[in-house]
């Protein structure tokens, strides 16, 4: 007999209390399986067993107030995770065999990442009896492999950044070094106590989780078989929301050890010397940034005629001048055409530029060269659900709804905007509309945030956009240079770009790239969307000192009365 002992809890919280607890006397558990939510001064989160095993006895309650180190359950039969990985297949319990379900229920979501999650809670929200079918792990690419990972690293990468200039503010460091896997560490810290509050909530809004792969049987009856669930699922209405994967080049050597996606590379404990990037997207130039700033070696191979292609020229001029300032390679109107292996295990990457062949020596190579919709994951045509005109993507209109009126799809698979915020709006508009409400998707001010050095976010109609358009707009730009915290944080780069209608008085789109953009852009975000006169913000007061200044400034601007900027 083993004794569950609570070994810790969220951050550095030493007690909390016991909320909905998970498991009863007669479950088999696995490392891993949540044992009880828990309550804390600084959030909601998921304690989850260690061990594998029959739960004989529960010791704690509901409404408790439990501490580290007190004891949790008993468990017969218990084995460590360790073991269980080593075993190859698990732990195993005899002859146990899965528990036989049949579920009638509202709407069934499948897939359980930022739509899919958010589209369970919202349902539930309303009322509705919900299921939410995953097959690894909830939160999907953002919380796990994407958004939140890939943040945490930022932060490591900018507060290295900055201690290496803390001279500059009078304070005198060295022996700075990178510890890769601490950051990793840190990162998977960060992402499990996410996970375990999403998992609270879930539980909150009494959500079925239900783990596993689903396979669509006939029309609104799908199926989910794994070592403890054997569950048939009468529907009224589908979710679909199965994300999407990292994409690869078709090229000869994409399938080496050496060649990784976003989330292998995630993974790494030990930082490579060099690092070439195919493709300089948003992933691909985040990922630049955060190994340059630890110490690697980063050259960029870009398809197009530049980097971050949706972003004003004056915005990529100013992250093409950090990445030569910070020694940052970047290639581009450049096509790969191999990845070879080298002794020693390093990889030559071959592109052609220019009708000449170039070749660059590497550790590792990350493929940064977008995502494809999961489309595949389960049968479309049973549910008849019909693909875009380019394949690419589930057709849906602006309610979410596919060509099957009782099917929805959101997030990645619809390939709209790949954007997890998106993802959890269209989760919203799809499960409102499952619920009888008339709600509509609008994709006219989506904001879009890239953590490179400096941040960059945008937001509505670009200048590059308004020309095509042949638009009548005007500009209005106030510099970070001229803005007092800006200043005294020793970030200067950057500047709030407004594109406005002097017709309509309205903003159309703005870009700030800069100290903390990607949090300015909010306010911008609601102007656009509810064309707020420009005239009514220019007497909106602004704290003092904060970069917010520089919005206000910008929108002053546009009349040419802005305070101070010539």
């Amino acid at each position: 007999m083993t004794e569950i002992i609570l070994k810790k809890l969220y951050g550095e919280d030493k007690q909390a209390k016991v909320g909905k607890i998970l498991i009863k006397p007669g479950d088999l558990i696995k490392a891993g399986d949540g044992l009880f939510n828990a309550e804390s001064t600084k959030g909601n989160f998921l304690v989850k067993s260690e061990y594998s095993g029959e739960v004989t006895a529960v010791l704690i309650e509901e409404g408790q107030t439990i501490k580290i180190g007190n004891a949790i359950a008993k468990l017969e039969g218990a084995q460590k995770s360790a073991a269980d990985k080593k075993s190859g297949s698990g732990y195993s319990f005899g002859l146990a065999k899965p528990k036989k379900e049949d579920i009638q229920c509202d709407i069934a979501i499948i897939g359980g990442g930022p739509g899919g999650y958010v589209a369970a809670i919202r349902a539930a929200q309303l009322g509705a009896n919900v299921v939410l079918i995953e097959a690894d792990k909830i939160g999907g690419t953002c919380l796990n492999t994407g958004c939140i990972p890939t943040k945490s690293f930022v932060k490591s990468a900018h507060l290295f950044d900055e201690m290496k200039r803390s001279a500059d503010f009078g304070i005198h460091a060295s022996d700075l070094a990178i510890d890769l896997a601490a950051i990793v560490n840190r990162k998977n810290s960060v992402v499990s106590n996410l996970v375990g509050g999403i998992d609270y909530l879930l539980t909150k809004w009494q959500v079925k989780v239900i783990r596993g792969k689903a396979v669509i049987e006939k029309d609104s009856v799908i199926t989910v078989k794994n070592d403890k669930v054997d569950a048939v699922i009468k529907s009224d209405k589908i979710i679909i929301a199965t994300g999407s994967s990292p994409a690869k080049l078709p090229i000869p050597g994409s399938d080496l050890p050496v060649v990784m996606t976003n989330e292998e590379i995630l993974a790494m404990t030990d930082c490579p010397q060099s690092l070439t990037i195919v493709g300089g997207g948003v992933i691909g130039m985040e990922f630049a940034f955060i190994f340059n700033a630890f110490g690697c070696d980063v050259t960029i191979v870009e398809f197009l005629d530049n980097i971050l292609c949706n972003c004003d020229e004056d915005v990529i001029d100013i992250i093409l001048d950090a990445c030569e300032a910070r020694g940052i390679k970047c290639y581009t109107s450049a096509c790969v055409e191999a990845i070879d292996g080298e002794e020693g295990g390093k990889a030559v990457v071959t592109f052609k530029k220019d009708d000449q062949k170039h070749f660059v020596v590497s550790d590792k190579v990350l493929m940064a060269v977008g995502r494809r919709p999961n489309l595949n994951a389960i049968d479309l045509s049973v549910l008849n659900v019909s693909l875009n005109q380019r394949g690419n993507g589930v057709l849906v209109d602006e309610h979410m709804a596919t060509s099957n009126p009782n099917v929805y799809a959101i997030g990645d698979v619809a390939n709209i905007i790949q954007l997890a915020h998106v993802a959890s709006h269209q989760g919203i508009v799809a499960a409102e509309n499952c619920m009888g409400k008339d709600s509509k998707m609008s994709y006219d001010a989506v904001p879009s945030a890239i953590f490179v050095s400096p941040e960059i976010a945008t937001v509505g109609m670009s200048e590059k956009k308004a020309k095509e358009t042949g638009l009548a707009y005007g500009v209005s730009k106030f510099p970070f240079s001229a803005n007092g915290k800006a200043l005294s944080q020793g970030e200067t780069e950057g500047f709030v770009k407004l594109i406005y209608s002097e017709d309509e008085k309205c903003i159309l789109g703005a870009a700030v790239i800069g100290p903390g953009a990607t949090d300015l852009i909010a306010g911008l975000t609601y102007h656009i969307e509810n064309k707020t006169d420009y005239r009514k913000l220019q007497h909106t007061i602004y704290a003092h000192p904060t970069t917010a200044e520089s919005v206000h400034e910008a929108i002053l601007g546009i009349t040419g009365e802005a305070i101070h900027f010539a």
